[in-house]
């Protein structure tokens, strides 16, 4: 039997002991051997999965929950040192939409096939630190919001939780701007994404052209200046279910630089604020598709 290490996140608002075993047993049953890790802490397992990269032969790493444990796996393993798949359990999912990931058992028996790709991650530097992220980073009225959202709302209301706090933050609103800069291309706006994968809140299609196995990054300035604005943008993304970003453009090899004092979001959590430069890991490591 293959070993695959099957990381969970019991602190997780999604996490029972009844569907851990459910997991368990679902991949024992396509042939494979689960060893679980259960951490209580980030870093019991940002330790624990950086132990078992250590292999000689580089393992196999199943983040069970949602986007927030995907990037806690990924900021946790050494470039060109595992294998990453993923089986959802969370409140938006993004990346398993990216994958199109139809359910937890499409996600089991695409690991029992084991095919895999190499996959590209961003890498932000800020004061607040270096972390790496799959799926977007966003500076501006999206991290505002996140950086907003309470735990007791998001226990009640999911993906709602985060609808309410951009409303909050539609009230207290931010004028002001930030700079993106890369391979000689400037743009001065409000908000902005720099996107890693197509997919953003789950099932809308935020920066069509950006891709996990692209070797580029794509930067999407949001067209809006103001809360109404951005009520308007958020209500034709929602309706559409896509935004063609005719501003974007993509990074290419360059380190992308950002100025201003705008907070900043990375894969759906908090990451201080700009200023920041983020970059481009390439061939980052394997992934189950």
């Amino acid at each position: 039997m293959s070993i695959v290490h099957v990381v969970f996140n019991p602190t997780s608002g999604s996490y029972s002991s009844r569907k851990a075993e459910q997991i368990l047993t679902q991949l024992r049953a396509v042939g494979l051997d689960p060893q679980p890790l259960l951490p209580q802490t980030l870093a019991e397992s940002m330790q624990a999965v950086a132990e078992l990269c250590k292999q000689a032969i580089p393992p196999t790493i199943i983040a069970v929950g949602g986007d927030g444990t995907v990037n806690t796996v990924i900021n946790s393993m050494p470039q060109g040192s595992a294998t990453l798949g993923i089986i959802p359990l969370g409140t938006a999912n993004v990346m398993a939409r990216e994958l199109g990931i139809r359910s937890q058992q499409d996600a089991i028996q695409r690991i029992a096939r084991g095919t895999v790709r190499p996959f590209s991650v961003g890498e932000a530097s800020s004061t607040a630190g270096v972390r790496r992220f799959v799926l977007m980073a966003g500076i501006g009225a999206d991290a505002a919001a996140v950086a907003d959202v309470r735990s007791s709302e998001k226990r009640l209301l999911g993906k709602g939780a985060y609808v309410l706090a951009g409303l909050r933050r539609c009230l207290d609103w931010d004028n002001r701007l930030i700079t993106v800069s890369c391979g000689g291309q400037t743009r001065r706006c409000n908000s902005l994404i720099v996107a890693n994968a197509s997919h953003y809140a789950g099932p809308y299609r935020l920066v069509p052209q950006a891709g996990l196995f692209n070797p580029q990054l794509m930067v999407a300035p949001l067209p809006f200046s103001g809360p109404l604005g951005m009520l308007r943008f958020t209500a034709a993304l929602f309706l559409r279910g896509s935004y063609a970003a005719p501003d974007a453009f993509a990074s290419g090899g360059d380190t992308i630089s950002i100025t201003g004092d705008k907070p900043v979001q990375l894969d759906g959590d908090s990451f201080g604020a700009a200023p920041l430069t983020i970059r481009l890991i390439p061939d980052f490591n394997n992934l189950i598709v």
